[in-house]
């Protein structure tokens, strides 16, 4: 898989070294103007990628969907491309901020909160601070009705989150304030990573309160970011729709391990599925199948190509979708049935008049197949292969 980090200026970022152990794709520092940034996000080279400032906005209006919390927020810092181009946004940093609240040990739950700052990150708390049942929220601008020439309004505020940049590496030997306009104050929490601990967080050690920098909110929203980039791929789709061609070509173009299920599951019983299927029957054959699809499902950035019944047990959807993401492979009833004599050999279900069965196979699954929503073509996708 092809991830990364896409901004304007990042030699400052630590996130190559914290996403070098949480997988093995590829991850690359983005270095991007505004003025080529649409073009990246929508014709770039890459599978996934976080997004820092100034682009997170910017991202959120170019994908074509965005989670529910995406939306609440206004701004990606996860774009995922589709194998049809689209894309989906989502943002991890709202997680990864709550986990910041959480290592406080405050109960911000009826208690006033002071975000400074009115960007994406300083949003982003505050959202967050609202979900937690933080109430008022208050965010501090240099120009808004509560701004940094007016903070004895807010002596009572029991959280300060530091949402600005300022502080932040090289230039270190500033705050954005003096703890000293809150005496009240149970902790704070400066969203800077570099350096782990700025001037507002020493201030407030200084003073005895709780001091949280900004590296932990860094590491959990790359975990929750790494599951879109360490996802398996799983190819599913009608029996003839493609989904093995297409998995094993999609692998090789992008460099990672292929599994055809059905091979696999061949491999290890030592024998053929129509001699499965005849000996030990279509129930077996469907426990040895969800058995494998786990095992196989425990490590990621994987291509699978998924058998054409596999994901009609929703223990096995399950498992796929926690995993990784399921590329549906459309194709039209009539050609599907066209293409059936082809398969009778090698598909137990299709044996003994090939075009009834698959027409019956498609009528009892159909509403199944089109509940996936991510769909390709066959001829689509080899076109982009």
């Amino acid at each position: 898989m092809k991830c990364g980090l896409l901004g304007e200026k990042l030699g400052h970022s630590r996130s190559p070294e914290i996403h070098a152990g949480l997988g093995s794709y590829e991850y690359k520092l983005i270095e991007k103007t505004p003025e080529e940034v649409e073009s990246f996000l929508k014709n770039g080279d890459y599978d996934a990628i976080n997004v820092t400032i100034p682009y997170k906005r910017k991202a959120f209006s170019l994908c074509d969907a965005v989670s529910p919390i995406a939306k609440k927020l206004g701004n990606c810092n996860v774009v995922v491309k589709g194998l049809d181009g689209k894309l989906f946004g989502d943002n991890t940093d709202a997680y990864g901020f709550a986990c910041l609240v959480e290592k406080t040990g405050v109960d911000v739950k009826g208690k006033k909160c002071v975000v400074l700052g009115s960007g994406g990150a300083a949003t982003t708390a505050a959202v967050v601070l609202r979900e937690l049942g933080a109430d008022p929220v208050v965010n501090i601008s240099r120009s808004g009705e509560d701004n940094y020439t007016n903070l004895s309004r807010h002596q009572d505020a029991a959280l300060v989150v530091n949402g600005t940049p300022v502080g932040m590496f090289p230039k270190v030997d500033f705050a954005p304030v003096s703890m000293e306009s809150f005496p009240k104050a149970e902790a704070v929490i400066d969203l800077i990573y570099n350096p782990e601990e700025t001037m507002l967080l020493a201030d407030a050690k200084k003073r005895g309160k709780i001091a949280v920098g900004g590296w932990l909110m860094l590491v959990e929203q790359a975990k929750k970011a790494s599951a879109y980039m360490n996802a398996n791929l799983y190819f599913y789709g009608a029996p003839g729709s493609g989904k093995s061609t297409l998995g094993k070509k999609y692998a090789e173009k992008r460099g990672v391990e292929f599994i055809d299920l059905d091979e696999e599951i061949e491999k290890r019983e030592g024998t053929s599925i129509p001699t499965i299927f005849a000996e030990k029957g279509e129930k077996y054959f469907r426990d040895l199948e969800a058995a494998t699809l786990l095992d196989i499902s425990k490590t990621g950035n994987k291509v699978v190509s998924l058998g054409g019944g596999t994901l009609l047990r929703d223990e096995n959807r399950r498992v796929a979708e926690a995993t990784g993401r399921v590329i549906y492979i459309d194709a039209t009833k009539e050609d599907l049935v066209a293409r059936a004599a082809a398969l009778e050999a090698a598909r137990p279900l299709l044996k003994g008049g090939a075009k009834a069965k698959m027409e019956a196979l498609l009528a009892a699954r159909w509403d199944h197949y089109q509940s996936f929503t991510e769909k390709v073509t066959f001829k689509t996708m080899m076109e982009k292969l």
